[in-house]
């Protein structure tokens, strides 16, 4: 119970910095715990449930306008909750269209060939994937638009949106931060920063849902086979109160840092120490 309690305190922290925290509880999990990839890639999945309930209080107001927009139709819905609403709408199904493949990629042709030979291989991969995010995150850190999506036509919603939503498909692969190249697709849209950080929270609530189903439905390894009921409750708990609690100080944090360098060393010393021990027999 105590190393899941860890790995769920590690995700509430984690999710709000540009570092993927998948890649980082997977790599703590099978390294440190001894979980096996499969069931840490799950675990990683499924802990997301509880950040997503601090996301969705943060920010409530947002989702009570687009839910609003939803139910009701009249010259009482808000243009920017329309908006919101649609952007929503199509960011899901363009994460859909590069997450489904990408996820039976890596959990049932990646895992199943590199399972065996434990953590080694699938920590340079997660490596790899972070050093690419910290590349992106780099580029595009000065990269400032002042487009705001209450003026932007809808046009341009649904293509941005889109591009969004395919882009943030990627980020089911463990290593590749899901806000990062998320908020960096929107500022490359030439959107302003604060409607680029919000976009990407919101635009991530429904993908999580959808992410846990289907891991639920497709993954061997998902975390209900393995994990008993007590444990699942008192995990997802902790994420969502260590989450809720820190994600005011740490998406400060992260405007501040430019935690792109950091993923670029913390990859660049996993190859470092894991490739010499490889190669030596």
């Amino acid at each position: 119970m105590i190393e899941y309690i860890i790995i769920a305190i590690l995700q509430g922290i984690f999710e709000w910095l540009p570092i993927s925290s998948s890649g980082q509880t997977m790599i703590i999990s099978t390294n440190l715990f001894g979980i096996s990839p499969e069931n840490a890639f799950s675990l990683a999945i499924w802990l997301h449930f509880g950040t997503m309930f601090a996301v969705l209080i943060k920010f409530r107001g947002d989702f009570f306008g687009i839910i609003k927009s939803l139910i009701h139709k009249g010259t009482t819905i808000e243009e920017i909750d329309i908006k919101k609403r649609n952007w929503l709408i199509f960011a899901t199904i363009g994460t859909g269209v590069t997450a489904l493949p990408l996820y039976f990629i890596f959990k049932i042709v990646f895992l199943d060939v590199f399972s065996a030979k434990q953590g080694d291989i699938i920590t340079l991969f997660i490596s790899g994937l972070l050093i690419l995010t910290g590349i992106i995150i780099i580029k595009t850190r000065k990269v400032y638009g002042n487009s705001k999506i209450i003026t932007t036509s809808k046009k341009k919603i649904q293509k941005d949106s889109t591009l969004s939503g395919l882009i943030q498909g990627i980020s089911i692969l463990p290593g590749v931060s899901r806000s990062g190249v998320t908020v960096s697709t929107i500022l490359l849209e030439k959107y302003e920063q604060k409607d680029a950080l919000r976009l990407s929270f919101l635009m991530s609530v429904p993908v999580v849902i959808a992410s846990i189903i289907v891991d639920i439905i497709f993954g061997e390894g998902s975390i209900f086979g393995t994990l008993d009921l007590i444990t699942i409750i008192i995990t997802t708990l902790i994420s969502f109160i260590i989450g809720y609690a820190t994600i005011e100080l740490l998406l400060k944090l992260a405007s501040k840092i430019n935690f792109g360098y950091f993923c670029i060393v913390y990859g660049v010393i996993a190859y470092a120490v894991i490739i010499p021990f490889m190669i030596i027999p």
